[in-house]
C-alpha cells in the first residue's frame, strides 16, 4: 500500500463554550443508551424504545403480549427481552 502524506494522524484542538460541551455530552449519553440492551425502562422509554406510544404499551401489557415486570404499581421492561420481542421471539 503506498503512503501519502495524508495518512499521518493530525492532532485536533475543539473549543466549545460550556453549555455546547453540556449538550454534547447528553448527546453522547443518549446515544449509548440507546445502544444498550441492559437494563430495565418504564412505559415511556419501552415505548420509545419499540417506536410506538406509551398508550400501545398500555394494551400489549393488559393482553399480556409484551414481556414486563412490575415493581410495586410501575411496570418495567428489560431492554433485552423488548428487543426479542421486536425481533419475534416473544
Amino acid at each position: 500500500m503506498e503512503s501519502h502524506e495524508y495518512d499521518a494522524p493530525v492532532a485536533l484542538t475543539i473549543v466549545l463554550p460550556q453549555d455546547q460541551v453540556e449538550a454534547l455530552a447528553r448527546r453522547v449519553t443518549a446515544l449509548i443508551e440507546e445502544g444498550r440492551d441492559d437494563g430495565f425502562l418504564g412505559v415511556e422509554g419501552a415505548a420509545e424504545y419499540l417506536s410506538t406510544t406509551p398508550k400501545a404499551i398500555y394494551r400489549l401489557v393488559e393482553r399480556q403480549t409484551i414481556p414486563f415486570d412490575r415493581a410495586g404499581r410501575r411496570l418495567l421492561f428489560d431492554r433485552r427481552q423488548l428487543r426479542a420481542y421486536a425481533e419475534g421471539g416473544r
